[in-house]
């Protein structure tokens, strides 16, 4: 399993509990490759100082988290506490989690990995910034899909305009089909029925299935002076 998901952090949106002297709300969410669109909240806990720590210097603490996957279930995972580091590099200290179970699709789930983040200044609406997840995950019973779409008709294409046109519109047929999923609808730019300059293009072509398996597709569209 691996995934780069966006996160907020909002240092006091939760009350520390237990030894914790900090403790920040959190969100992520976004494309997980193999699983789908996930969302996730969870309390980040930090212990400052004595008597875990040496002054000036903590940890985050251990805290239980779930994902949901849209349309699937949950994961369970139990994310670990880390080691004592400076107190400036706390909000984006790295953990180590375990996957204890799951709903759904994902009852009898199984794994572990590593939780890497980076942040941005706040904001009014807390920090921003990337969880990365890298690791295993195993079900009972599941194949996970981690076949992306696969594109038909994105293939180059020549056009004639009449002279002294500076452009003219363009249809093309772009269909994508997904092994899991079937037809699943693509998104090129420019769109077909565009109106395309004299010269070449690039028509860039995006999809994606259920599992949020993404693929990308390209191809040239040259708009010629008829002669």
């Amino acid at each position: 399993m691996g995934a780069s998901l966006s996160l907020v952090s909002k240092l006091g949106g939760c009350e520390p509990v237990a030894i914790a002297d900090e403790c920040a709300a959190r969100t992520i969410s976004g494309a997980f490759p193999g699983l789908g669109q996930v969302t996730g909240a969870y309390s980040f806990l930090v212990d400052l100082g004595q008597p875990s720590c040496a002054n000036e210097v903590g940890k985050a603490l251990a805290y239980p988290f779930r994902i949901t996957v849209a349309g699937k279930g949950d994961i369970q995972l139990a994310v670990t506490e880390g080691a004592c580091i400076n107190v400036a590099t706390i909000k984006t200290q790295s953990q180590a989690f375990t996957v204890t179970g799951g709903t759904g699709k994902y009852v009898g789930a199984s794994g572990s990995g590593t939780l890497q983040r980076t942040l941005a200044d706040g904001t009014d609406s807390g920090s921003h910034g990337i969880e990365t997840w890298a690791g295993t995950l195993t079900v009972p019973s599941l194949d996970f899909d981690v076949t992306p779409p696969v594109f038909v008709g994105a293939v180059n294409k020549v056009v004639k305009a009449r002279r002294g046109a500076k452009s003219v519109r363009v249809p093309y047929r772009v269909s994508a089909t997904d092994n899991e999923d079937g037809s699943v609808d693509p998104t090129c730019k420019p769109a077909s029925g565009s109106r395309f300059t004299l010269g070449r293009t690039r028509v860039r072509c995006d999809a994606s299935d259920s599992s949020a398996n993404a693929a990308t597709s390209a191809f040239v569209v040259l708009v010629k002076v008829t002669r």
